[in-house]
């Protein structure tokens, strides 16, 4: 199989996975644990596409055939970790010429874990006008927070442009399938750590039009390390318009820490009794 017909194989079974998975967080630790929703009737399940694989066998050729960024994304189990219900943090934030620049909160909550380590989550991705519901997933091994950020930034860029969702989640998702990682180091809590890096430019290659061409040099950065919980540690976009170098747009997502249920509850009560006294 030449390298066209490889690459066209998986980037079909990879857009599948995709839409499956990202059609499937404003919030802050001092809130109560009881106020993000629990309502699983309409839930997707996170998985799917893993189990119609098929054999062990093929799981593996399919591998062999994917990038390294592929397998650490949609293969690697970035929850495999968390061993009861908890939470994840993030912080996003958005640098823009063009429209206002905000601060957000996005959360992915881990509902319950079942007894083969999968999840049911829930999620809170920002507040107010930026607020973007996702339905909630069940049997999740890995972290859904990155497609998340993509699917946001899909219909984002659909907004702003004009053009259309899918063919921005066509092009991130086909410039996945060809991207390997890198090796770094970074500094989390004054303490170096092992992680990996993840950089691609979907639209560098692509004939654009009218107000999309400002896209053409846009650069997406994941950041991901064993060493975080969820496996996420940063997400960021950056757009610098090639006919108008003072136009940019900077986004970021950046994990901020986890809290367990039971440790939630715990803080809860304690300020609750604090207010008392």
């Amino acid at each position: 199989m030449n390298s066209n017909n490889k690459l066209n194989s998986f980037s079909s079974v990879l857009n599948i996975f995709f839409i499956t998975f990202v059609f499937s967080f404003s919030y802050v630790f001092s809130n109560p644990p009881e106020d993000i929703s629990e309502d699983f009737s309409r839930a997707e399940d996170a998985e799917e596409k893993r189990a119609k694989w098929g054999t062990e066998e093929f799981k593996l050729e399919l591998i062999k055939e994917m990038s390294t960024a592929n397998i650490a994304l949609f293969i690697d189990e970035h929850l495999k970790l968390i061993k009861e219900p908890s939470r994840i943090y993030y912080k996003f934030e958005k640098e823009s010429t063009r429209e206002d620049n905000f601060i957000g909160n996005v959360v992915l909550n881990i509902v319950k874990v079942d007894d083969d380590n999968t999840k049911h989550i829930t999620f809170r991705y920002l507040k107010g006008r930026n607020k973007v519901r996702f339905p909630p997933q069940i049997g999740a091994r890995g972290n859904p927070v990155f497609m998340l950020f993509f699917e946001r930034d899909s219909r984002d860029m659909q907004r702003l442009t004009g053009g259309n969702a899918l063919f921005f989640r066509s092009r991130i998702r086909h410039t996945i399938a060809a991207t390997e990682i890198k090796d770094i180091t970074i500094n989390f809590n004054n303490k170096n750590i092992v992680a990996k890096e993840i950089s691609f430019q979907p639209f560098t290659d692509t004939e654009l039009k009218n107000r999309v061409s400002r896209y053409k040099t846009k650069k997406f950065v994941i950041v991901m390390s064993d060493e975080i919980p969820g496996n996420i540690y940063k997400i960021e976009t950056f757009i610098k318009d090639l006919e108008d170098p003072d136009d940019m747009v900077k986004e970021t997502l950046l994990f901020q820490g986890i809290r367990t249920n039971k440790q939630l509850r715990e803080e809860y009560k304690k300020r609750k009794e604090k207010n008392k006294s």
